[in-house]
């Protein structure tokens, strides 16, 4: 897949309440990524996510470290990346059609 494939299959699963797969999607865009400001975002993404899934799984002690991390990364998104409007405001934004 490429970037914008990922991006746009990410954006749906995690639209979907389907955050595990969501996770996986964003970790494999990460991977492809080259510039470090969008590593960030996509690893805050990838990031709230995986705090779904633990919470939705009971996984507390995970969860708990992730709440800890996650308000410094939310903290550097941006108000809309690739079209999206992912701001800590808007992480529940569809996917742009």
């Amino acid at each position: 897949m490429s970037d914008d494939e990922l991006w746009r299959a990410a954006l749906r699963h995690h639209n979907a309440r389907d955050y595990h797969e969501a996770h996986e999607l964003f970790e494999d865009l990460w991977l492809e990524l080259g510039n470090r400001a969008d590593k960030d975002i996509v690893q805050a993404l990838a990031q709230a996510d995986a705090l779904a899934v633990h919470l939705e799984t009971g996984n507390l002690c995970a969860a708990q470290r992730l709440m800890r991390q996650l308000p410094q990364l939310a903290a550097a998104l941006p108000d809309a990346w690739r079209g999206a409007e992912i701001g800590r405001a808007h992480l529940s934004t569809p996917v742009p059609t």
